[in-house]
């Protein structure tokens, strides 16, 4: 079977902007962009652009599309980027785990430095080629310590962009991430709160995860 070479389709197309104060992170878009929804980042399932959708109504315009997203993320100063220019698939599928990244964004560090973000947020996490480890482990160069896997997050102190950045991971947008979801310490504390509030109560509550996460002065 002959194996996928995928090439990132966005990135020149939307850098990161100089005036972005938050920037999203993932690995690269599924081969067959094609096929998406929306010719942009997420399209194939548009998970993440639903979710923020919910978190801030009527921000994005209905139906989605690639000109409202844009105009929300200009608005709430974010950006989007990935960490892999290229890769070969072992298969079709667009799992992480079936990549093989063959050129990585080093240009990212860069496009960080030269803007005002502050905050970087990761849609995977410690997987060998999830977005989190290649940025911090083969971008940066770092080591991911135990208390890093334990908080999901870290701060970088101001040597490496100039200013304090705070890395998170999110948890995921997707609908099959909120079996694990129900479990985490994250929602346990507040789970009789949303299940006494109405239906979908983990999706509620990634909801208003992802309000605050993205919320701020516009």
């Amino acid at each position: 079977m002959e194996l996928l070479k995928t090439t990132h389709q966005y990135l020149d197309r939307y850098p990161v902007r100089a005036d972005s104060e938050k920037l999203i992170v993932g690995t690269i878009h599924p081969h067959f962009h094609e096929q998406f929804e929306l010719p942009f980042f997420y399209g194939n399932r548009l998970s993440i652009w639903r979710i923020l959708d919910e978190a801030f109504p009527g921000e994005m315009g209905q139906p989605l599309s690639v000109e409202g997203i844009h105009a929300f993320l200009v608005k709430r100063k974010i950006s989007v980027s990935d960490t892999i220019l290229e890769c070969i698939r072992k298969n079709r599928s667009a799992l992480d785990k079936d990549l093989i990244p063959t050129r990585l964004n080093h240009g990212l560090i860069e496009q960080i430095r030269h803007s005002n973000i502050r905050q970087v947020f990761f849609t995977s996490g410690f997987g060998t080629n999830n977005a989190f480890r290649l940025f911090y482990e083969k971008i940066m160069g770092l080591k991911i310590s135990p208390e890093i896997r334990k908080n999901r997050e870290v701060l970088l102190d101001k040597s490496y962009f100039g200013r304090p950045v705070q890395l998170t991971i999110l948890y995921s947008p997707s609908g099959a991430a909120n079996i694990a979801m129900a479990t985490s310490a994250l929602y346990l504390p507040h789970k009789k709160e949303y299940e006494a509030g109405g239906p979908r109560p983990v999706h509620r509550f990634k909801v208003d995860y992802y309000r605050e996460k993205f919320g701020g002065k516009q």
